[in-house]
Formats: structure tokens, C-alpha cells, sequence
């Protein structure tokens, strides 16, 4: 007999469809690493950004940053005003957010001081992927302002 019998094509559809889900979780992996990656540099740019516009003495005044869970909010001056329409948002992709705020004193805020560009809300801010919560990134900020 010539042909395909149904088990035969069964099997070989059974394989096919274990070898597409084994690479679609591989890409997967790759791509929530990419996104936790992208939030990571982005908040970063933020933080230095706001830093930045505080030791030019941009608006003559002081910057900070806001931390929501999935984003972080520049803001101008000494305090978060969530009506201000000058704050600026960075939103984090749909599948990271930020895990954790350990700033010293519990401060969910971020000042920088005006000419010298420190902050005394130093510590750490963790990002995590919402797929994956074990994936995660921590930025650390130095009393000196400085990001790493």
C-alpha cells in the first residue's frame, strides 16, 4: 500500500506541534528579557534625565521622579502634583512593572537637589516581569544621585 495512514499523520502533527511550542517558549523567554531590558534603560534615562535638569537649574528649580507600578512620572519642584501638566510619564511595557521601592525613609518620590544633584531618598527600585516575576533588574541610586 502507498500513502499516509491517519496515525501517521497524527504523529507527525503531534511532533510539530511540541516542536512549535517548545520554540514559541524559547521566543518568548527571549522577548519578556528584551522588554525588561527596554524598562530598565528607560527608567534609567529618566532618572538621569531628571538629575540632569536639576543640576542645570532648568525652570530654576528641582526635578524628581514619581514611581507608580508601571511607570515613573518627572515631575518639577519639591513634590508630586499629579495635576501638574508639566510632568512627563515613562511607561513601562506591558510586561514589566516595577516590583519594588526601597528608598530610604520609604519615600515613593525621588528629589535631586538643586545645584548639586544629590538626593537623600537613596536605595533601590526593582524591576520585574509580569510574566515571569523571578526576571528581574535593579537600579541603584547613590546618595550622590548618581544611577547605576
Amino acid at each position: 500500500m502507498r500513502g499516509i495512514t491517519l496515525l501517521e499523520m497524527l504523529v507527525a502533527m503531534g511532533i510539530l506541534i511540541i516542536a512549535a511550542t517548545m520554540i514559541e517558549s524559547v521566543f518568548s523567554n527571549f522577548s519578556d528579557s528584551g522588554k525588561l531590558i527596554e524598562a530598565h534603560s528607560g527608567l534609567i534615562g529618566v532618572l538621569r534625565d531628571a538629575r540632569s535638569r536639576t543640576l542645570a537649574s532648568e525652570s530654576s528649580s528641582n526635578y524628581g521622579v514619581h514611581f507608580q507600578s508601571d511607570r515613573a512620572i518627572l515631575f518639577r519642584g519639591n513634590t508630586y502634583n499629579a495635576a501638574d501638566p508639566a510632568n512627563e510619564a515613562y511607561v513601562l511595557s506591558g510586561r514589566s512593572e516595577i516590583g519594588a521601592i526601597a528608598l530610604s525613609g520609604g519615600a515613593s518620590d525621588l528629589i535631586f537637589t538643586r545645584l548639586h544633584g544629590t538626593t537623600t531618598a537613596s536605595g533601590t527600585i526593582t524591576i520585574r516581569s509580569t510574566n515571569n516575576p523571578s526576571k528581574t533588574r535593579i537600579i541603584t541610586i547613590l546618595p550622590s544621585g548618581g544611577v547605576q
